[in-house]
């Protein structure tokens, strides 16, 4: 209520925009984007647009075609090959089932996305950022749901298959010829597979410690899966080859 002599303002916290100028789904916005174009070939590809065409609601991070071009060069290419997998898991951890407007974001924040795995919001001087993704166009409103634009590709962290598993670690990602395996709780022996996108398995060992170096320099650019596994467990990461 502050008064004026010809009426009164209410000051409110977001930007209100009229019902009939929201665009029906989140895949419209992202179809008719100019900066979204590997995203939405990536989301057809995938047989997500039916999905996300839905009534949701949803909230999805989209990384820009600049985002997409820092990945290794063919990887994307790689990942239409084999849409159903991991091209599948990489888009499905940039949707939240949901509307998470940016009123609603708050630091620390953890929220699971549709793969089933977590993503983590951080608040700096610096901006928003899902992950090691900044925010760089936030709200974006559709009537099923609302897109936030960021700045990379997110990846997938540790995927439980079993129980009881150790924590796993992985790192540097991206990596260029030593990728370490850091593995918490761990005892006795585990084997590791790396898989290419297409599944094809192109490395397997033994994990003996808690700490193992895998050197990766012969593998070709692109995303990779390893996968530490037992008798009784199996983790899964995934990792970037530059």
């Amino acid at each position: 209520d502050i008064l004026a002599d010809n009426g009164v303002v209410h000051v409110i916290d977001a930007v209100l925009v009229p019902q009939a100028d929201l665009p029906a789904t989140v895949v419209d916005i992202i179809v008719n984007s100019p900066d979204h174009m590997v995203l939405e070939t990536a989301v057809i590809a995938a047989n997500l647009a039916g999905t996300l065409s839905g009534d949701g609601p949803f909230t999805v991070f989209a990384p820009t075609d600049d985002a997409f071009a820092v990945l290794p060069a063919g990887t994307i290419e790689a990942l239409l090959l084999d849409p159903q997998g991991a091209l599948a898991d990489i888009l499905l951890y940039h949707v939240v089932g949901g509307t998470a407007l940016s009123t609603d974001l708050e630091d620390n924040q953890v929220i699971a996305t549709l793969l089933g795995e977590d993503v983590v919001v951080s608040i700096t001087g610096d901006g928003v950022f899902i992950n090691d993704a900044q925010v760089i166009v936030a709200d974006i409103l559709a009537e099923n749901g609302v897109v936030h634009v960021i700045d990379a590709v997110l990846l997938p962290p540790v995927s439980v298959v079993e129980n009881n598993q150790p924590e796993l670690n992985i790192f540097p990602n991206p990596v260029n010829e030593q990728l370490n395996i850091r593995l918490d709780n761990f005892k006795g022996n585990a084997r590791y597979d790396v898989f290419n996108v297409l599944g094809e398995m192109v490395d397997t060992g033994i994990v003996n410690s808690l700490l193992v170096t895998l050197y990766v320099d012969d593998l070709e650019n692109g995303i990779y899966s390893i996968v530490i596994s037992t008798d009784t467990y199996a983790v899964k990461s995934l990792f970037v080859k530059k």
